[in-house]
């Protein structure tokens, strides 16, 4: 029987229904690959907890930030304030408290704890900081910086942002700027440029890492000046940093769409 020029042999049949089948398989693993992102990405909207909060003190670990009132110093302020806010997440069943280095007195650049809450697949970051007027005292007030408008995560860093002053005002802060949110960018020198957050023009220079590199909602908060006796009675001294860690806190917690205050144990949700 002669074989038709258009027939494969065999081999070649079989070699082709090989191919087929290998490509068949990765076009599956692929789709396979593309779904799991998709509802990864779908969950992680869904509400439901426990949600993941990066809370970072800032400056410690050798950099002690600005210094203030009585001899404090911010790293320490920043620290004691974090650690107020890190046990109310920790206790509440809706969180899980993420450390962005090893601990609270470890060194690490702002970049390096922004990149460890990426790496920790943080819902929300928390910045903490403490302000300075260099010493003349007559600066005061709460403000906070979201994300910048260019980043893809600054509706959301915006929105925390207006939740923080918002608690922040109630508790009796003054609030600096528009509602004490603004935006921070730095020029190719290094020079710090503060902006209104309806002043737009600055989105071709960065802002501050640790709200630019999280890969998630984040805001960095100065908490007060501490350079002013009223800001410091207020929201510096122990007391003023649980103040200032309750209204971080209920902020949060309003940010996932969660009443500010949980329910009280054993009562109904």
């Amino acid at each position: 029987m002669r074989r038709s020029i258009f027939s494969s042999p065999p081999r070649s049949r079989a070699r082709r229904h090989t191919l087929l089948f290998v490509a068949a398989a990765a076009a599956l693993l692929l789709l396979v690959y593309l779904a799991s992102s998709v509802l990864a990405g779908f969950l992680k909207q869904t509400p439901g907890g426990p949600y993941r909060v990066a809370v970072d003190a800032g400056h410690g670990g050798g950099d002690n930030g600005a210094s203030g009132l009585a001899g404090s110093q911010e790293w320490a302020l920043t620290q004691a304030t974090a650690q107020a806010l890190w046990e109310l997440l920790e206790t509440d069943p809706d969180f899980i408290p993420l450390m962005v280095r090893a601990d609270w007195d470890a060194s690490a650049t702002a970049g390096e704890r922004a990149r460890t809450a990426r790496r920790q697949h943080a819902d929300l970051l928390l910045s903490i900081h403490m302000n300075s007027d260099g010493g003349a005292g007559t600066a005061s007030g709460f403000e906070c910086f979201p994300a910048p408008p260019q980043s893809p995560q600054n509706a959301g860093s915006l929105r925390f942002a207006d939740l923080l002053a918002a608690e922040m005002g109630a508790a009796g802060a003054a609030l600096r700027g528009q509602g004490g949110v603004r935006y921070a960018y730095y020029t190719p020198e290094g020079q710090r440029l503060i902006r209104e957050r309806g002043d737009l023009n600055e989105q071709n220079l960065e802002s501050f890492a640790v709200v630019e590199l999280p890969g998630c909602p984040a805001v960095l908060a100065e908490q007060c000046f501490i350079t002013n006796q009223g800001d410091f009675d207020a929201f510096a001294g122990p007391e003023g940093q649980r103040a200032a860690a309750g209204c971080y806190y209920r902020a949060i917690r309003q940010f996932f769409g969660l009443p500010a205050q949980p329910p009280a144990p054993g009562s109904a949700a």
